[in-house]
């Protein structure tokens, strides 16, 4: 056999694996054999590496029909990886099982353990969608503190915080947290529910409390990878601490302190510190970026204020751009429509509107860019909380149907055998090998009599209710929340909705298209990546507030770090000195010192 033919027939990781080899940080990840933390930068390669590692563990380490276990920080996460398996020859299901943390708990946790540990509950389980957690809340609050009206992000960030309700921590450090927190969950219990975080807190009592769970789960994932340790909060560093430094499990974890930026949710950049610190666990950090062109980097550095020897992998200078505009952020917002992304699509050849994206605070500035965007009758995609429609695992799906159906079928970018996997992986109530046959044909059939990229997506999305889907979310305890996010889409895409012209194309192109335009919040764009970033709002007294703490300035810091390094050639950071509160009180408290700090640190470099 000729060379050529041999190293043809070699896996495809070993092939992807000769990328690596000149980043002493990528190999060194890529060699190790016991526990390993990566914290990795932005446009470090980390995703790459993480893939053509797990490739190999897979393929190396694990004997069929053991598998890896696979914990990302949401939905989005997982489906990128995925994505990039693929590309190596591993599909999820296989022996890779991803997704996120309340998934995990929920699929080979809960489900599997907790009846079986005789716990309380009622089964089969069923999940709490939106619509209930919040009607439940408010019967929390109103009985116990007497407040109807607000679940306040305190209660959800104690409650993944104070997790030993025996200690006299849980009681003392926040009463009324305690009292609302334990009401909740008492409705929950009576109406026979489980809500996200329950599904965490459960299997995380079920590993802690017995060593035959850890014992089974280590039998069935000898290795655990968890991607974005930084930002999965205390539960998740507690169920590694179980399964890992006790139950066996071998851990892959990646991370970067720099991008901690949900304080809010119980998240702490500490905790992986601490993890990379254990004198058992090798650390390997990443310091090259290959994305953010020099000067970007140096903005970026700025942003931080603290010291860091991160350094452009390429030659590549980026520029960062300042612009006030006096109108306040409907005026740079105008300003970004008319100037900056018509110049910066002329800036580069080929570079189209989904190589830009317009960042901003909240779902209130998305509002206003949103509107401006839409005058100009270009297509984007918007991630904030006022985004028609909620993305979830089925919403996902969907996205990923429709753009078969547009023409994705042709160019392979969605495989159909990805399509029925999923699609099976949702009807659990199936246990019979014709009722599987049935689903799948049922879904093959329609996706080839609907490859129709300009039929609205209301009839589109009926017609695919009545071939299976809305038994199955009626059916299915784990879909509750799903249902109602799928029954939302069909109403905002149904006449007189919000997305009432949108085709199939376009709902297909929601996961990320050259022809879309990117609207998101800062928080939303971790893990996103574009030729252009446009920053808007960057008002003292916004980013950051006046009068934050010392720990909220520095997350604030790390989110507008975030926000820059998304960037690979192009930075445009927009404000206009003033800003308002939410009662129309206007305050003149100059840009942000951010903005401050970057511009004289890009001037003194």
């Amino acid at each position: 056999m000729s060379l050529r033919k041999a190293s043809l027939h070699k896996p495809s990781y070993i092939l992807k694996a000769k990328d690596l080899r000149n980043n002493e940080g990528q190999w060194a990840a890529y060699n190790s054999t016991g526990h390993c933390v990566l914290l990795a930068g932005p446009g470090s390669g980390k995703t790459k590496t993480l893939t053509i590692k797990m490739a190999r563990m897979l393929t190396e380490d694990v004997k069929v029909p053991r598998g890896i276990a696979c914990i990302t920080y949401n939905n989005q996460c997982a489906r990128e990886l995925k994505r990039r398996l693929k590309t190596l020859g591993v599909d999820d299901g296989n022996r890779a099982s991803i997704g996120t943390l309340h998934g995990f708990c929920l699929k080979h946790i809960v489900l599997p353990y907790a009846q079986l540990a005789k716990l309380p509950k009622t089964y089969p389980i069923s999940i709490a969608s939106t619509v209930e957690t919040n009607s439940i809340q408010k019967e929390a609050l109103g009985k116990t503190i007497g407040i109807e009206n607000r679940w306040d992000i305190r209660f959800d960030a104690y409650r993944r915080t104070i997790l030993d309700r025996e200690s006299g921590e849980w009681r003392t450090k926040d009463e009324d947290a305690a009292k609302v927190i334990e009401a909740y969950e008492g409705i929950l219990d009576e109406k026979g529910l489980i809500d996200f975080d329950g599904m965490v807190l459960i299997g995380l009592h079920l590993v802690k409390k017995h060593e035959w769970v850890r014992k089974s789960l280590t039998a069935r994932f000898p290795i655990l990878v968890v991607d974005e340790y930084q930002d999965l909060g205390h539960p998740l560093d507690q169920l590694v601490q179980c399964l890992c430094f006790q139950g066996g499990m071998r851990l892959l974890a990646v991370g970067d302190p720099d991008q901690s930026i949900y304080g809010f949710t119980g998240a702490e950049p500490a905790l992986l510190r601490k993890l990379s610190a254990r004198g058992d666990v090798e650390p390997v950090e990443l310091k090259l970026n290959y994305r953010c062109g020099k000067k970007i980097i140096q903005a970026s550095k700025a942003a931080l204020a603290e010291s860091r020897d991160f350094e452009s992998g390429h030659e590549d200078a980026g520029i960062v751009y300042f612009k006030e505009c006096s109108g306040g952020l409907v005026d740079q917002v105008k300003y970004v429509c008319d100037t900056i992304v018509p110049e910066a699509l002329l800036r580069r050849k080929g570079r189209g509107l989904g190589d830009v994206a317009i960042l901003y605070l909240d779902k209130n500035d998305g509002n206003i860019i949103a509107e401006a965007v839409s005058q100009k009758d270009w297509q984007f995609v918007r991630i904030d909380g006022n985004n028609p429609y909620q993305p979830s695992p089925v919403t996902y799906w969907l996205e990923d149907c429709a753009a078969w159906c547009a023409g994705a079928w042709k160019d392979g970018n969605v495989r159909l055998s990805e399509l029925i996997s999923r699609w099976l992986a949702f009807n659990e109530r199936l246990d019979s090998s014709l009722q599987h046959r049935h689903a799948r044909t049922q879904l093959v059939s329609f996706l080839f009599k609907h490859r129709t990229p300009d039929m609205k997506l209301c009839d589109w999305l009926s017609k695919l209710l009545k071939h299976g889907l809305q038994e199955t979310i009626d059916s299915e305890p784990r879909l509750r929340d799903d249902k109602d996010k799928v029954e939302n889409l069909l109403k905002v895409s149904s006449a007189n909705g919000k997305l009432d012209t949108i085709t199939v194309a376009f709902f297909g192109g929601q996961g990320g298209s050259p022809d879309h335009l990117t609207l998101t919040t800062l928080h939303s764009a971790k893990g996103l990546e574009y030729d252009v970033v446009i920053i808007v709002g960057l008002e003292q007294g916004r980013i950051p507030w006046n009068n934050d703490s010392e720990d909220t300035l520095r997350e604030k810091r790390r989110l507008f770090y975030v926000g820059l390094t998304r960037a690979r050639h192009e930075v445009h950071l927009l404000y206009s000195g003033w800003c308002k509160n939410q009662y129309g009180r206007r305050f003149n408290n100059g840009r942000s010192q951010f903005v401050d700090e970057v511009e004289k640190s890009l001037i003194d470099e």
